[in-house]
C-alpha cells in the first residue's frame, strides 16, 4: 500500500470514529431533551395496587417486574450487592426489559420531585434524587417508550401508609397464590400465613441466577399440575426479573408478582433502611388474612 493508500485508509477510520462520536452525542442530547421537557410521571401507589388487584381478580394472565439500579448494572455485566454478573444474565435481563403485553406491568424506581412522589415518602425511603431518577429512567428509556411506568413499592409504601389497602391486597394475593418462589431463609410459618400452605420453591440468598435453571424447572413442574389461574409470587431480588420474562413467555394462565423487600420485614429481616425507618404493624397485616 503506497503513501496514498495509508492516508485514504487513516482518513476512513478518523471519519468512521468522528461518525460514533457525533452519533453517540446526537442520540444522547435527544435523549436528554425527551426526558426534560417530557410529561413522564411514574403510575402512584394506588392506581399501580389497583391495576395489579384488576388483573388478578379478572384472572388475567401478567406479571409485576420491579426494575431498579441493580437490575442495569447486570444487564451492563456490572455486578450487583447480592449477584454476580455474567453474559448469559446480562441477555436475560435486557429480554426482561424488553416484555410488553397489557397485563405487563414494568416498574422503575424513579420516585422523585421530578416524576412523582407522595407525601410520606423522603430520601431513603421510597424517595431518589431528580439526578439518580433521571440517570435511571435515561438508561433504560427505551424500554418504556409509550408505556406506562408503574410504581415499584406501591405494596411497601401502603403497608407503611395505607394499611387497610395493604391489608385488602394482601388477602387477594393469598387467595389466588399457588406458588412462592422465594429465598430458602423465609420461615415456613410466615410464608403459611402470607400465602396459605402452598408449594415454596426454594432460592439461594444470594446468586440466585446461578441456579435458574433448577428453579425454572420446579416453577414449570409445579404448574403442570395447576389446571387454572393462579398467581406465583417471585421474592429473589434481580434475579427474579429473569425468571419472571422465561415464565411469562410460557403458555401458562399466571399473574407473576414481584414481592419485593417487605417481605424482608415479615421475615423480621430489616435489610433496608426503609424498613428500619417505618414501623409497619405486621401482625395486623397477618392477622385473618
Amino acid at each position: 500500500m503506497g503513501i496514498k493508500g495509508c492516508l485514504i485508509k487513516t482518513l476512513d477510520i478518523f471519519i468512521s470514529y468522528l461518525y460514533k462520536v457525533f452519533k453517540t452525542i446526537f442520540r444522547k442530547n435527544i435523549r436528554e431533551d425527551i426526558l426534560n421537557l417530557s410529561t413522564i410521571r411514574i403510575i402512584n401507589t394506588s392506581q399501580t395496587l389497583d391495576v395489579i388487584e384488576n388483573s388478578i381478580v379478572n384472572k388475567q394472565k401478567g406479571v409485576y417486574m420491579r426494575f431498579g439500579d441493580g437490575d442495569v448494572l447486570l444487564m451492563n455485566l456490572k455486578s450487583d450487592a447480592r449477584q454476580a454478573s455474567n453474559i448469559f444474565l446480562a441477555e436475560e435481563m435486557k429480554e426482561a426489559f424488553e416484555c410488553k403485553g397489557g397485563n405487563v406491568h414494568k416498574c422503575l424506581a424513579i420516585h422523585s420531585e421530578k416524576y412523582g412522589y407522595e407525601e410520606g415518602m423522603c430520601i431513603g425511603n421510597h424517595l431518589v434524587t431528580d439526578k439518580d431518577a433521571q440517570d435511571l429512567l435515561m438508561s433504560t428509556f427505551q424500554f418504556f417508550i409509550g408505556e406506562n411506568i408503574f410504581s415499584p413499592i406501591a405494596l411497601h409504601f401502603k403497608a407503611s401508609h395505607d394499611i387497610i389497602r395493604a391489608k385488602s391486597f394482601l388477602k387477594v394475593l393469598k387467595n389466588n397464590t399457588r406458588i412462592f418462589i422465594g429465598n430458602e431463609l423465609f420461615k415456613e410459618e410466615v410464608s403459611n400465613r402470607l400465602f396459605g400452605e402452598i408449594k415454596h420453591i426454594k432460592t439461594p440468598e444470594k446468586n440466585a441466577y446461578n441456579e435458574i435453571e433448577r428453579i425454572y424447572s420446579e416453577a414449570k413442574n409445579e404448574l403442570l399440575k395447576i389446571d387454572s389461574f393462579c398467581v406465583v409470587v417471585v421474592a429473589m431480588g434481580c434475579s427474579g426479573r429473569p425468571l419472571m420474562k422465561r415464565l411469562y413467555n410460557e403458555n401458562y394462565n399466571v399473574y407473576l408478582f414481584d414481592f419485593g423487600s417487605l417481605l424482608d420485614g415479615f421475615n423480621n429481616s430489616m435489610t433496608r433502611t426503609w424498613l428500619k425507618i417505618n414501623k409497619i404493624n405486621y401482625k395486623y397485616l397477618l392477622k385473618d388474612l
